[in-house]
């Protein structure tokens, strides 16, 4: 079975094409700027902010306006979520409407556990990637758990 990609899909696989074949982080700053994006915002869990407050500073010191928010930052109530729960919780859906309230163009999961990250890009106006998978079993090097 083929499909029949339409122009804005095949300009999405050409631009893919031109950034490829270096690291993920210079693929991703390069996919940034041949498509012409101006504003880019990062989701992050807050378990990882020394790594996402890292990962802003390096696409910045790139020339990119970037705005971000973990996961925690909006202060919900996890008893909002279950009542079993207690305390500050994840909440990647005021994440992405932050990102939808800034007008990003393009959004980036860094971290965000597994369900979030199916949260934050079902409500993100802007196309999402993820740039990094949490694992702390692993150091957050997914492919480990193949070896």
């Amino acid at each position: 079975m083929t499909y029949d990609y339409n122009d804005d899909d095949k300009q999405v696989m050409k631009i893919a094409a031109q950034a490829r074949n270096k690291s993920r982080f210079q693929e991703l700053v390069d996919f940034v700027k041949i498509s012409g994006f101006k504003k880019i915002g990062v989701a992050n869990c807050k378990s990882v902010q020394p790594l996402a407050d890292k990962f802003v500073e390096l696409l910045r010191e790139q020339g990119l306006n970037v705005v971000a928010m973990n996961c925690k930052e909006s202060g919900l109530d996890a008893c909002m979520i279950c009542d079993d729960m207690k305390g500050p919780c994840c909440d990647p859906v005021s994440q992405a409407a932050f990102m939808n309230e800034q007008q990003t163009d393009f959004n980036i999961d860094f971290g965000l556990c597994l369900g979030h990250g199916l949260l934050f890009q079902k409500y993100s106006k802007a196309p999402v990637t993820t740039f990094l998978v949490k694992d702390f079993a692993h150091n957050h090097n997914v492919v480990e758990t193949l070896s």
